[in-house]
């Protein structure tokens, strides 16, 4: 579970990433319009890696929470709470 939020966590820090950096190349668009655009772009590439990040934090925050092994039934009965069927 760490590792997938860790793999989609890197994936939106690097979503805009393309984008931003074409723009900032200068080459793409030009102008005040344009300076705006990037800005607010950069500001949202920014915010969502920190968002990400926060879920990676959370995930962690309630590893740290449950006990390092459980039994086998413990196990299944926490896939079922996950998976709704309690």
């Amino acid at each position: 579970m760490l590792v997938e939020a860790e793999y989609r966590a890197d994936e939106v820090r690097q979503a805009y990433q393309r984008a931003s950096s074409a723009m900032r190349s200068g080459q793409v668009w030009t102008g005040p319009t344009a300076a705006t655009w990037t800005a607010e772009l950069e500001d949202r590439h920014q915010r969502l890696g920190r968002l990400a990040q926060s879920v990676v934090d959370a995930v962690e925050e309630e590893l740290r929470r449950s006990p390092p092994l459980v039994t086998e039934a413990e196990a299944n009965a926490m896939r079922r709470e996950m998976a709704g069927r309690t």
